[in-house]
């Protein structure tokens, strides 16, 4: 049956908390800054809104930090994260985002869900033109710890993206275009229409096939839905976060839609996990349950 692969970034050997942490930083032999990062469980995803909401309510972010770091688990922050922000200008609310960020620290994992192999897509999406050859948010946060003296931060990581929106803000635009695009023109594909209805693994798919297949299913089920942009970046929070996270902070009706998608694989067979849901009305029982982890 269809398994769920680890992404290539996430070493399935470190699993567990404990002495390890999520990011370090070491020297090579040039004397250069290099940051290296592991996905240990319980892993966790963030949408825009959850993300704003611990930035801004001290008591929330306080219960979160505090059971994120007794869990010794990992935060999951993507660059879709980093994009939403990017469209804003409240820059106040960004350093708001860079103190949360900085208080999880070495907690954070830093992702590009869009690009990166083991995510959207199972081998990743072809590299930008102008992409580094490195990770370009882990390189953004090893030049940031190079100007600290070598301690890791998020000083400026959502200030300086926003400053730098008239670049960063048309990729974003393209990018939920693209996706928009692309689903909508599955809607002529009879094997897709027909799965939609009933739900049936094709040979050689894999979990994260089986739950896009689903997340992407109302189009074909209802002729006037039109699968939009902001569906588009609905979609790349929740797909990536329900593949590898354990537990998801994610909008109500993606919630919703990953459950109902979960529920289908399992009665048409799929095996593998899929991320705990969790939306606003949930958000106590998500603090709650990412607590009783970090109590084992």
């Amino acid at each position: 049956m269809p398994q769920s692969p680890s992404p290539l970034n996430y070493d399935p050997l470190e699993r567990q908390g404990g002495s390890q942490m999520v990011m370090t930083i070491s020297t090579d032999g040039n004397g250069c800054l290099r940051l290296r990062q592991r996905l240990i469980r319980p892993v966790v995803y963030l949408d825009h809104w959850a993300i704003r909401t611990f930035a801004e309510d001290q008591s929330l972010q306080n219960r979160f930090i505090a059971a994120l770091h007794r869990s010794s688990g990992t935060w999951l922050f993507s660059a879709a994260n980093l994009f939403e922000f990017v469209a804003m200008t409240d820059l106040d609310q960004a350093r708001s985002v860079e103190q949360l960020l900085s208080r999880a620290m070495p907690a954070v994992h830093v992702a590009d869900t869009i690009a990166d192999a083991g995510y959207l897509l199972n081998q990743g999406a072809l590299p930008h033109p102008e992409a580094p050859d490195e990770h370009w948010m882990l390189k953004d946060l090893a030049e940031r710890a190079h100007i600290a003296d070598g301690t890791l931060n998020t000083r400026r990581f959502i200030s300086d993206s926003i400053t730098d929106k008239d670049r960063l803000f048309p990729l974003f635009v393209e990018m939920k275009q693209t996706i928009a695009t692309a689903v909508m023109n599955l809607i002529g594909d009879p094997e897709r229409n027909r799965n939609a209805k009933k739900f049936r693994p094709s040979p050689g798919m894999t979990l994260r096939d089986a739950l896009f297949q689903e997340l992407i299913r109302e189009p074909h089920v209802n002729p006037h839905y039109i699968f939009d942009e902001n569906d588009a970046v609905d979609l790349i929070h929740a797909l990536p976060a329900a593949a590898v996270c354990d537990l998801v902070l994610i909008d109500s009706g993606w919630c919703h839609k990953v459950t109902s998608a979960a529920r289908r694989l399992r009665k048409g067979g799929v095996t593998g996990k899929i991320a705990r849901c969790f939306s606003k009305k949930t958000l106590q029982e998500f603090l709650v349950t990412l607590e009783s982890t970090a109590a084992r």
